[in-house]
């Protein structure tokens, strides 16, 4: 796409700034020259600066296709970035100097003080940013190149990864493409080293974890605190929530997420029944804009983070990850959520990823193409997905072991369903087995009620079946009910409690540690409700900061008089 059509398409993208605005960035600004041919930035760099043009013109360079090619150009009074600055991501593209060029250069931290002293420049600059994502995505941008087999569970993982990070990639499957085998060959890369990630001709790694792709690509990097005021476990939508508070009031803010932010309302295709958004809105989208939102306060996600251990040290929280790292703070809000269950038949594991699916984004749907599938479960993330797939997919049959779905999905959805032809509804029923070679090819189920069974010949099956709760790395001092969902507030076991005050509402048995959202005891299942115990949580962990801080300097005192 050119320079003109991305200015034409997305005018929203690239604002022209005002001498009044410019004037007010000059003074978090430093002023700097560059010569034609100057890198401002290159892709890959993370921390890298924003830049408003004072004179000349920036070229915008994608690196990541077969060959370098010019994508845009920035002029006067316009300015460079996306979200990756907040964030602290690695750069998309480079960044270089069309003739002389004069700028004002930021850092990251700088520009975060800028958008929160300028409401005016925050809605302009976020706007800008929200929208270059979009523009990248519905252009021709190649982006990073996942290059693997469909069939293969690591593509699906990468490319799962990927995705709900909201992370530009092509992917290439090697099994239907003579380019995918051509790629390999101009790495010396063999088929049995797949799936790759590559970046133009600049680097590729060899089928990365999580976390080395994550550090690669600049949306894991190092811990900035010693000891942080709030550590948040989870980046659902209460973790997101108690984020946007805790950092925007001031607090040394971290998230710890073991795959992506959202939750499982990230996975769900449209949610039409939280508050402000009358014509419903993505988990993925709400889980970006939450982000984003965190981020402009200074919050610091990392990611992927799964934390595998918790100790208590003088009233020090010490959070162990499974990387070996440590991280501290003085509050600490679980906000871990909960994980769908998986089927209870053999080789369920043999068909994750190649068949098997506990989220309905378009990736997923892409992969089943126009045919037949099955989704067991009858709440409304099984509603969601059924309502959004039945728009592609030839049938879709829900699989309930219950007699109907209205003690367990919102009735805008049971209508939604009843009204589309190609969703069979069948009740009293589960799945029996799962056959298939490399990936899912039909599955046998029964009717309960009647005894009857059947094979269906379905491409894949979505599995939104109950959940359990992420608490197994709590120690025995956090205390949890019979499944493992952490009580709080009043309904603790007061035996346990040590504190000369009640617990706030949404504190555990320990002082200082919260809990919110579907991770906690006899919590509202809703979006809206997640978002409002996260917000909260963060009132009550000011209140025991007070203490906290009090205790310290007391013990401070008592330290300096010996």
């Amino acid at each position: 796409m050119n320079n003109i059509n991305y200015k034409e398409r997305f005018p929203n993208a690239f604002p022209r700034l005002t001498a009044k605005q410019i004037d007010q960035i000059a003074k978090f600004a430093e002023l700097r020259n560059y010569r034609t041919g100057d890198v401002l930035f290159r892709a890959g760099e993370t921390e890298f600066k924003f830049h408003v043009i004072k004179k000349g013109e920036i070229e915008i360079i994608d690196r990541s296709g077969a060959a370098p090619k010019v994508i845009l150009i920035h002029d006067r009074f316009e300015f460079t970035g996306d979200v990756a600055n907040l964030a602290g991501r690695s750069s998309n593209v480079d960044a270089v100097a069309k003739g002389d060029v004069e700028v004002f250069e930021i850092c990251a931290e700088e520009l975060r003080h800028l958008i929160s002293e300028s409401p005016e420049l925050s809605d302009i600059i976020l706007k800008a940013f929200i929208a270059r994502g979009e523009a990248l995505s519905e252009s021709d941008f190649t982006g990073l190149r996942v290059i693997g087999s469909l069939s293969s569970q690591d593509t699906f993982r990468i490319r799962d990864f990927l995705t709900k990070n909201r992370v530009l990639f092509t992917w290439v499957d090697i099994a239907s493409s003579e380019p995918g085998i051509s790629i390999l060959q101009d790495f010396g890369i063999r088929e049995s080293e797949t799936p790759i990630v590559a970046y133009g001709h600049n680097w590729v790694l060899r089928n990365p974890s999580n976390v080395q792709l994550a550090e690669k690509i600049g949306i894991k990097n190092d811990f900035k605190e010693d000891l942080y005021d709030l550590v948040i476990v989870g980046a659902g939508p209460a973790g997101l929530a108690a984020a946007v508070y805790g950092a925007s009031e001031g607090l040394k803010t971290v998230v710890l997420e073991g795959i992506a932010p959202g939750g499982q309302a990230g996975t769900s295709s449209k949610i039409e029944n939280y508050l402000g958004f009358p014509t419903g809105i993505s988990g993925s989208d709400l889980a970006n804009n939450a982000t984003i939102q965190a981020e402009k306060f200074g919050a610091h996600l990392n990611i992927p983070s799964l934390v595998t251990g918790l100790k208590i040290k003088d009233n020090v929280k010490v959070l162990t990850l499974e990387t070996g790292e440590e991280v501290s703070a003085k509050a600490l809000i679980v906000a871990s959520g909960a994980e769908y269950k998986k089927i209870n038949v053999a080789d369920i594991e043999k068909f994750e990823g190649r068949g098997i699916y506990y989220a309905a984004t378009k990736m997923e749907a892409t992969l089943c193409g126009s045919e037949e599938i099955a989704i067991v479960g009858g709440g409304n993330s099984a509603g969601q997905a059924a309502v959004f797939l039945a728009e592609s997919v030839r049938k879709i049959y829900l699989i309930i072991r219950s007699v109907g779905l209205s003690a367990t999905m919102s009735r805008y959805l049971i209508q939604r369903i009843e009204e589309t032809p190609n969703i069979i509804l069948l009740n009293y029923t589960e799945i029996t087995s799962v056959t298939g070679i490399d990936k899912l090819e039909k599955i046998s189920i029964i009717n309960n009620h009647t005894k009857e069974e059947k094979e269906l010949r379905v491409k894949a099956i979505f599995s939104f079946i109950g959940a359990f709760p992420r608490t197994e790395w709590l120690p025995e001092q956090v205390e949890k009910e019979e499944r493992g969902f952490i009580k709080t507030g009043l309904s603790v076991n007061m035996s346990r409690w040590q504190e000369k005050r009640q617990p706030f509402l949404l504190e555990t048995t320990v002082p200082g540690i919260f809990a919110c959202g579907d991770v906690r005891c006899n919590s509202v299942k809703r979006v809206a409700s997640a978002v409002g115990e996260g917000s909260m949580a963060v009132q009550f962990v000011h209140e025991y900061l007070k203490e906290w801080n009090e205790q310290a300097e007391r013990e401070k005192e008592v330290s300096v008089s010996n």
